[in-house]
C-alpha cells in the first residue's frame, strides 16, 4: 500500500498511515509540506506524546549514524538533560531537506489517527556531522 496524505498547505487533510504497514509495525513518519514538519504517529505510540509535548523547540537533524549514510534525529528539547527523541531511517521520511536549509525555522507538528493534530511547536533543522546528535538548538 502507498502511503498517502492530503494536505491543506502545512496541515494534514487526511491519510492512510494509521492503516499502514509501518503504523502498524510502530514506526512513526516524517513529513514535509508548506514549511511544516509533521509527524505521523501511529495509535501503538500515542503514549509517548506527553513527552514530546514538553518540548519548548524542536530540533530537527539530518546526518550520517548508526551504519547508515542519511539518518534523521528529532529533539524534543525542554531544556532538561534527558530530553525526548528519536531516530527515523529515510524510509520514514517524505523527503530529505537539504544542506543549504541548515538554519531553517519551520513548525513542527504531530498528528493522530484521523488526522487529529496533537500539538505543535517551533522548530529548526540542521545538518549534524552524526547521528545521534542529542544537542539542543543554542
Amino acid at each position: 500500500m502507498a502511503l498517502r496524505i492530503q494536505n491543506d498547505g502545512p496541515r494534514i487533510v487526511s491519510s492512510n498511515f494509521w492503516d499502514s504497514e509501518m503504523a502498524c509495525r510502530g514506526f512513526f513518519f516524517l513529513s514535509f509540506n508548506a514549511g511544516a514538519a509533521r509527524l505521523l504517529v501511529p495509535d501503538s505510540r500515542a503514549a509517548e506524546i506527553p513527552e514530546m509535548m514538553t518540548a519548548k523547540l524542536v530540533v530537527i537533524s539530518r546526518g550520517p549514524g548508526m551504519g547508515r549514510k542519511d539518518m534523521m534525529e528529532i529533539l524534543f528539547d525542554d531544556d532538561s538533560d534527558a530530553p525526548y527523541s528519536m531516530h527515523l531511517g529515510v524510509e520514514q521520511v517524505d523527503r530529505l531537506l537539504p544542506a543549504q536549509d541548515h538554519g531553517r525555522a519551520m513548525e513542527f507538528s504531530a498528528w493522530g489517527r484521523e488526522a487529529v493534530q496533537l500539538f505543535s511547536r517551533p522548530c529548526r533543522f540542521r545538518m549534524a556531522e552524526k547521528i545521534p546528535c542529542l544537542e539542543s538548538w543554542d
